[in-house]
């Protein structure tokens, strides 16, 4: 029994003694309607402070069901996942959650494990040495956005969850992010084109922001800037907020000349281009779809 609820107890069971004491003595017939009227004054004050510490009480538990709901919900939402990640100097990291442990690897060797614990409204991930979560051994400043399952870590670490890896393959996953990264780094300002049968489209790439050039068959010109991440077969596109907008397969030929990227099962293959190039991807892309430019 929590402190609080059993203090409440006690003052009521006190007030429950007082008020039978109070009865018993006002069926003396000796008692005075001075003292009757006193007790029932005290026993109406005691009442008022019962039903304040009882609705007072009703408020805390109310409020510490929601934290508790929501931080239940925070714990089942991680078990038994994967993420894999990266930070805007290509170092990669991967974490893991079962039931109880976390194991978190880096590409520079390091690495944690432990048992793990989070609570609603605390950005942060606590490892414990003991599965009582009594002695923690790291803490990580995260946030987590369970309805577009994306997590940042440190602030500048965006993971995506990994659904062909489990809790055991950190490690290998780790790897493979590794590899996802090289490729990443080799994307850094670099400009690519590409057409399909009903669009032409140019992508540039910065350490954080994708932006995309895309011309449609209508003559509709429309672009925009994400901010964006990959890991070993995905590319993800994020809004400012980190809202998942899009997700592509990606794979890269050998010479790194042509990047393919796949979503709903469709694909374009874009050719790399040199920044000079890329001064004219507009028209480019008008020549490419056998249109005119428009002369706004």
């Amino acid at each position: 029994m929590k402190l609080r609820k059993m203090l409440a107890w006690l003052t009521a069971m006190a007030m429950l003694g007082t008020a039978a004491l109070a009865t018993g003595c006002g069926s003396e017939e000796t008692s005075s309607s001075k003292a009757e009227t006193s007790a029932a004054e005290t026993e109406e004050a005691a009442d008022a402070a019962d039903d304040a510490e009882v609705d007072e009480l009703a408020e805390d538990d109310a409020e510490s069901g929601s934290v508790d709901d929501e931080t239940a919900a925070y714990a089942d939402a991680l078990a038994g996942t994967l993420w894999l990640g990266m930070d805007t100097e290509y170092n990669c990291y991967a974490m893991g959650f079962n039931e109880e442990e976390i194991v978190f690897e880096a590409d520079d060797g390091s690495s944690a494990s432990g048992y793990w614990g989070v609570t609603a409204g605390d950005p942060t991930i606590y490892i414990f040495d003991d599965a009582e979560l009594t002695n923690q051994i790291a803490s990580i400043p995260w946030s987590y956005d369970m309805e577009n399952d994306v997590m940042i870590l440190n602030n500048n670490v965006i993971m995506a969850q990994a659904d062909n890896y489990s809790f055991s393959d950190a490690a290998t996953a780790m790897q493979e992010m590794a590899t996802a990264a090289k490729v990443q780094e080799y994307l850094q300002g670099t400009y690519w084109v590409g057409t399909d049968d009903t669009s032409a489209s140019a992508i540039s790439m910065s350490s954080d922001t994708l932006e995309i050039i895309e011309l449609s068959q209508d003559g509709t010109l429309d672009q925009g800037s994400f901010l964006w991440s990959m890991d070993y077969d995905t590319l993800n596109a994020y809004d400012e907020n980190y809202n998942l907008l899009a997700s592509f397969g990606w794979d890269i030929s050998e010479d790194g000349s042509e990047l393919q990227l796949t979503s709903d099962g469709e694909s374009i293959v874009y050719t790399q281009v040199s920044e000079e190039d890329a001064n004219a991807v507009v028209e480019y892309l008008y020549s490419a779809m056998g249109l005119e430019e428009s002369a706004e």
